[in-house]
């Protein structure tokens, strides 16, 4: 019956060892209150022992979301999403063709903001969890969670949630 036991751990050990670091944000989208906080939450779990870093990166939409949300999408992107519906207007297009900043770093517990957030009430709480005091109209958009370890680089490092910031 021992070697039994001893057998499973080992399995468990070894599914573990080859999962390794994986991401999760559990919401996929937030609509939150212009001047309200919120939290962006995302989990982890690596088999490194070395403590990880923790970065929060903001991605701009593509193209303003607001005339989506009050129901103005234009016919040119209703028909492109139409023919390809993996493909969001909105969500999908190169870094370069919009605006990409970090807000956040964590680093054992010393926290620091990117330029573009410093002054406001923004930290990292628990161990990956971005906390915003106060949304901001330029707020919305997509916040990833980006988790490095140095010894475990297999797996998924990032996910990613869609912010919608509304008076």
């Amino acid at each position: 019956m021992d070697r039994v036991v001893m057998a499973w751990v080992a399995v468990l050990w070894l599914t573990a060892m080859a999962e390794g670091l994986q991401v999760t944000v559990p919401d996929k989208k937030k609509v939150a209150m212009l001047f309200q906080p919120t939290v962006l939450h995302c989990r982890f779990s690596t088999s490194s022992h070395q403590p990880a870093v923790v970065q929060w990166k903001f991605k701009s939409y593509c193209q303003d979301r607001m005339g989506e949300s009050l129901g103005m999408s234009s016919p040119r992107t209703q028909s492109l999403s139409k023919r390809n519906l993996e493909w969001d207007p909105y969500l999908d297009c190169l870094d370069s063709r919009r605006t990409v900043r970090v807000v956040a770093s964590k680093q054992g517990s010393t926290v620091t903001l990117g330029d573009f957030y410093r002054g406001r009430e923004i930290t990292i709480v628990h161990d990956a969890d971005l906390q915003i005091g106060k949304l901001m109209w330029g707020d919305s958009g997509l916040y990833y969670c980006i988790i490095t370890t140095p010894d475990d680089l297999e797996g998924k490092n990032e996910d990613s949630v869609e912010v919608l910031v509304l008076e």
